[in-house]
C-alpha cells in the first residue's frame, strides 16, 4: 500500500515531491551517513564520469530518454575534445578529458544518495500519513480515503466547475487529514494494547483492555461511516461523470445536425426525415436532464459530506 495523506498546509513544492514518489517514505530517522552515499555509488560515479570526460556523447545516447538538448550538449562537448586533440594532441585531449570527468564525478556523486524527498518526510514529521505507519485495518481506511479523494479532486465534474470546486479543494484535503489523524491515533492505541497485553494479564488488567477494545471498535466503526460518506460521494461522482462524457460527446454530434438534415433531405424527402433529424437533438435534451439529475445528487452527496463535522 502506498497510499498517503498529507497536511493541507505543506509547502505546494513538497507536497509535490512527497505526493509523486510516497514510496519514499516514511525515511529512516535520521539522515544516513555520507547523504545515503554507498561504495556502489563512488565507483558508478568514476566509472561514468571516465565516459563523461572521453566519450560524452555515448552516456547521451545511451539514456532510455533521450533529451534533445542533453545530446546536442554532449556532440558539441565531444566535438569540442576532438578539436583539442587535433589541434593540439593527444596530451591536451587526455587533460582536458580529465578535467571534464572530475567535474562529472563531483556533479554525480552530489546527485546520488538520499532523494530530497526523505529529506522533506524528516523534516514534516508527524505531517503526513503513510499506509506502512497504521495497521493492516487502519492502513486499509486510509486507502478507501484516498482513493475517494482523488475520485473526486479528479473528475471532469470538478475540473469544469459543476461540482462546488471551491469546497472540493479546501475542504476534502482537510477532511481527509483528519480522517489520516484519527486512524494514527487508532493504531497507536491498538498498539499500546498488543504491548499490554504481552506482559501479564489479570483478570483487572483483561476487563480494561476489553474496554478499551471495546471504545477502539465503536470509533472505527464511527470513523468508517464517514470513509462511506466519503465513497459515496465518489460513487455519485463517477455515475454524474458518465451521463457528462456521453452528455459531451451527443452535443459533439448534434454540431453535424446540418450535415444530417442536408443528407436525409436529399435521400428522404418526406416526415421521417424531419423525425431522423430531430432524434439527436431529442436524445441530447433527455441525456441534458440526467445529467442536471445526477450532478444534483452528486452536490447533495458532497455538501452533505463537507457540513459533517469530525
Amino acid at each position: 500500500m502506498n497510499a498517503l495523506v498529507l497536511h493541507p498546509d505543506l509547502p505546494e513544492a513538497h507536497r509535490r515531491a512527497m505526493a509523486a514518489h510516497p514510496d519514499l517514505l516514511p525515511p529512516p530517522p535520521r539522515r544516513p551517513a555520507w547523504g545515503g552515499r554507498t561504495a556502489g555509488d563512488v565507483l558508478a560515479a568514476l566509472a561514468l564520469s571516465a565516459l563523461c570526460g572521453f566519450v560524452p556523447l555515448l552516456p547521451a545516447l545511451a539514456r532510455r530518454d533521450r533529451r534533445p538538448l542533453l545530446v546536442a550538449a554532449a556532440a558539441l562537448l565531444q566535438a569540442a575534445l576532438l578539436g583539442v586533440w587535433i589541434g593540439y594532441g593527444f596530451a591536451a585531449f587526455f587533460a582536458c578529458g580529465l578535467a571534464v570527468q572530475a567535474v562529472a564525478a563531483v556533479t554525480l556523486l552530489a546527485l546520488a544518495g538520499e532523494s530530497p524527498v526523505a529529506g522533506y518526510g524528516r523534516r514534516h514529521s508527524g505531517r503526513y500519513v503513510h499506509a506502512r505507519m497504521l495497521e493492516p485495518l487502519d492502513a486499509a481506511l486510509l486507502e478507501r480515503t484516498v482513493d475517494a479523494t482523488a475520485t473526486v479532486l479528479g473528475s471532469p465534474l470538478d475540473r469544469d466547475g459543476l461540482l462546488d470546486s471551491v469546497a472540493n479543494r479546501v475542504t476534502l484535503p482537510r477532511q481527509a487529514w483528519e480522517i489520516a489523524e484519527t486512524l494514527t491515533e487508532l493504531t497507536r492505541l491498538r498498539r499500546e494494547q498488543d504491548a499490554a497485553r504481552t506482559g501479564r494479564v489479570t483478570e483487572r488488567i483483561s476487563t480494561v483492555l476489553a474496554s478499551q477494545q471495546e471504545a477502539l471498535t465503536v470509533a472505527t466503526r464511527a470513523l468508517a461511516r464517514r470513509i462511506s460518506a466519503l465513497e459515496e460521494y465518489a460513487r455519485r461522482t463517477e455515475e454524474a461523470q458518465a451521463v457528462y462524457a456521453e452528455w459531451q460527446t451527443l452535443q459533439d454530434l448534434a454540431e453535424d445536425d446540418d450535415a444530417y438534415r442536408e443528407l436525409l433531405s436529399r435521400t428522404a424527402r418526406d416526415p421521417l426525415a424531419a423525425e431522423e433529424v430531430g432524434l439527436l437533438s431529442e436524445r441530447a435534451r433527455h441525456l441534458q436532464e440526467s445529467l442536471r439529475d445526477s450532478v444534483e445528487q452528486a452536490r447533495l452527496a458532497g455538501s452533505d459530506l463537507l457540513s459533517r463535522k469530525a
